[in-house]
């Protein structure tokens, strides 16, 4: 009978390494906590999370191998290739993001939000001159130069061709003018200036909130972007995660607030009307281009955003974001296209409010 840790002993010679508990993972990659004792030392536990995808393993590897110390985040202990797997820091059995937002306690919820902006803060500010550092930590995991520092540019043209296929039964034309003016938006967000390290997938459950304050986990997806892409995250809000039910406006505000100010010593343009606009360019993109993501099964039935959880339905979390693509895009072709799709699909489904929160419904 094997724990299938010998990946981990292969890894650390002369360690002691026992299974604990496995703590799930995903369909991309699994994650277990094991006991580990060095000679001399007293056992201490650490977190194994072994991948299916070597790109997965080669952007988590590397992401958590250029972060400073201090930074909210697991530490890198060991990463082998074969099999993909990674040993890291345990950050504990705490609660997250997503425990307070299904929770009862707006207060508690509130707080969560305000702590997830300021880690999403530190890590922005602690990686933001590490662009060509995690360049080659990546370039040392996989063939030099095949892992995109970042998916918006590689993918923009397939999600624009995927929207463009799912309205058509609509009778929603995606012109090339619409095409073009997702680029221009995209091209804002192209700034090396003002871009950090980001996890790229800070859903309310990826993080842990340790007695140091809160932890972003979760890196298999890591890339290097323009830093509104993150914080537009509270304005759609979460657009790539399974708890995305809608927060009140204004603890988005003080959030978004709160973001701003732990970074503006370090980054004075987060207090400019520029980072407004560019902001408000990351929350269309996510709320109107990504609809591509889930529109055609949207169309087909209404499911859940995840299977088995807490989630809101796709056919709400769609009009919710075509609604705010129509009323904060600075462009007319964006404006126009989302009000107009809403309209298509409201007329097949009548409205369908996205939700608040469990904790905020009062």
């Amino acid at each position: 009978m094997t724990d299938e840790l010998d990946e981990v002993r292969a890894l650390l010679p002369g360690v002691t390494v026992s299974p604990v508990d496995a703590l799930g993972g995903s369909s991309r990659s699994a994650v277990r906590r094991a006991r580990i004792t060095r000679p001399g030392e007293p056992p201490t536990t650490v977190i194994v999370k072994t991948f299916l995808h070597p790109e997965s393993w080669a952007r988590e590897s590397a992401a958590l191998a250029v972060l400073p110390p201090g930074t909210p985040a697991p530490r890198l202990l060991a990463a082998g290739p074969v099999p993909p797997v990674i040993v890291m820091s345990d950050l504990g059995t705490g609660t997250n993001v997503a425990d307070a937002l299904l929770g009862t306690d707006p207060s508690a919820a509130e707080s969560a939000v305000y702590a997830w902006a300021n880690a999403i803060a530190a890590v922005h500010r602690t990686t933001a001159g590490l662009r060509e550092a995690f360049r080659a930590e990546l370039d040392a995991r996989a063939q030099p130069g095949s892992a995109p520092m970042t998916s918006v540019a590689a993918q923009l043209d397939q999600n624009i061709t995927g929207l463009r296929e799912a309205c058509g039964p609509l009778g929603v034309a995606v012109p090339q003018s619409l095409a073009d003016a997702f680029r221009a938006e995209a091209a804002r967000l192209d700034d090396d200036a003002v871009s950090a390290l980001s996890p790229s997938d800070a859903c309310p459950d990826n993080n842990v909130l340790t007695r140091d304050g809160l932890a972003l986990i979760d890196f298999e997806h890591a890339e290097w972007r323009h830093i509104a892409w993150d914080v537009a995250y509270l304005r759609v809000p979460w657009p790539s995660c399974w708890c995305s039910w809608r927060l009140p406006d204004d603890v988005a505000d003080r959030a978004v607030a709160r973001y701003r100010e732990a970074m503006a010593a370090h980054l004075p343009y987060v207090s400019t009307p520029e980072f407004d606009r560019d902001l408000a360019s990351a929350t269309v993109l996510w709320a109107a281009l990504y609809s591509s993501w889930f529109l055609p099964q949207t169309l087909a039935a209404d499911p859940a955003a995840a299977k088995g959880l807490d989630s809101p339905r796709r056919r709400a979390l769609l009009l919710h974001r075509l609604d705010l693509a129509r009323r904060t895009s600075a462009l007319p072709e964006i404006a126009a296209f989302a009000g107009e799709l809403r309209e298509a699909l409201v007329g097949r489904w009548g409205e369908v409010p996205l939700a608040l929160a469990r904790a905020f419904r009062g």
